[in-house]
């Protein structure tokens, strides 16, 4: 018995220390898209106009990096919690890892192009889809009692603001056919929300 929980431990710990490698390699490629200067005679007015023209993609770069962070410390607060994986809950944290290695390509795409109505909701059907994905992996999780089920007011707080950043997103993407630059709006709250509910979460934990 003793072995058994052993080697689940080393099992853990290497699964939890490729996610993190993989979701660190992500989170840091965003920013080469990010693109440098590129004019033949570089003074200082050229140069202000062409950072001005990359600020809108850096808002986008702080956007997803503020939400890959989000979704590292829940995924984080999961793994810390669970006993033991199995092949059903690693096959649904790779599924949670394709979803987010797109975040840089719709990123570009979504901010880059943030007067195109189908760049912006490519880039809000993307971070719909992270969200529902961790969602069902918590959901997974507590189903199949892999972590114990939790009803603090922390916990409840938490579920709620979740549970809004997917209805948020769904008007995301509803208006970015019709106001591209307030549908990036609405996707820019959800780390947003999710940070408050974080520096603020002593008040709500018991």
């Amino acid at each position: 018995m003793e072995i058994k929980k052993e080697f689940l431990k080393i099992e853990k710990e290497r699964f939890v220390t490729f996610m993190d490698a993989l979701m660190a390699i992500i989170m840091t490629i965003m920013v080469l898209e990010i693109k440098i200067p590129s004019v033949e005679t570089l003074s200082n007015e050229t140069l202000q106009h062409e950072l001005h023209k990359a600020l809108t993609p850096l808002i986008g770069f702080l956007v997803s990096f503020g939400t890959l962070t989000m979704i590292w410390l829940s995924h984080n607060d999961l793994m810390r919690d669970i006993h033991g994986i199995t092949k059903q809950f690693a096959l649904l944290n790779f599924l949670l890892i394709l979803i987010i290695a797109l975040v840089p390509f719709s990123t570009a795409l979504g901010w880059g192009y943030s007067k195109t109505s189908l760049a912006v909701f490519i880039y809000a059907l993307n971070i719909f889809l992270l969200s529902a994905a961790f969602a069902i992996l918590y959901g997974f999780s507590v189903a199949k009692k892999l972590i114990p089920a939790k009803t603090s007011q922390y916990m409840r707080a938490k579920k709620i603001i979740s549970f809004l950043s997917l209805v948020l997103l769904v008007f995301a993407m509803l208006f970015s056919f019709r106001n591209p630059s307030f549908s990036l709006f609405l996707t820019a709250l959800i780390p947003l929300a999710h940070t408050i509910a974080i520096v603020f979460a002593y008040k709500f934990k018991t």
